[in-house]
C-alpha cells in the first residue's frame, strides 16, 4: 500500500488535532510528544467526528459521548473492547503521509 498525503507538518503544532479528507474517508489525525498519528475519524457509537473532540494524552475522546481512542493503537479507553482503524503516519519533505496498517 502506498503513502497518501495528508497535510504539511507545519499545519498541525504539538498537542493539536484535525481532521483530514484523504482518498474519500475522513481521518483524525494528531501530534503527540512530537509523532503524528491518524485514526479513523467516525466513532464506532454514533459516528461523532473523533478529530473534533477533546486531546488529553494520547486519547482523543469523540465529542458526542465522549468515548475515548488511543491514537497508538485505536483501542478504546472507554468503553473496553471498542476500536476504531489505526493508520501507518510517517513525515517526509515537510509533508504528513499515512496508509492503512497491514494485518
Amino acid at each position: 500500500m502506498r503513502f497518501v498525503d495528508l497535510l504539511a507538518s507545519a499545519e498541525l503544532k504539538e498537542g493539536e488535532r484535525t481532521v483530514v479528507r484523504a482518498e474519500g474517508r475522513d481521518l483524525a489525525v494528531a501530534r503527540v510528544n512530537g509523532v503524528v498519528y491518524a485514526i479513523d475519524n467516525v466513532c464506532p457509537h454514533r459516528n461523532g467526528e473523533l478529530g473534533r473532540g477533546d486531546l488529553q494524552g494520547y486519547h482523543l475522546y469523540c465529542p458526542l459521548h465522549a468515548w475515548s481512542f488511543d491514537l497508538r493503537d485505536g483501542r478504546a479507553f472507554f468503553p473496553a473492547g471498542a476500536k476504531v482503524e489505526c493508520f501507518e503516519v510517517k513525515e517526509e519533505g515537510g509533508r504528513i503521509l499515512a496508509r492503512r496498517r497491514l494485518p
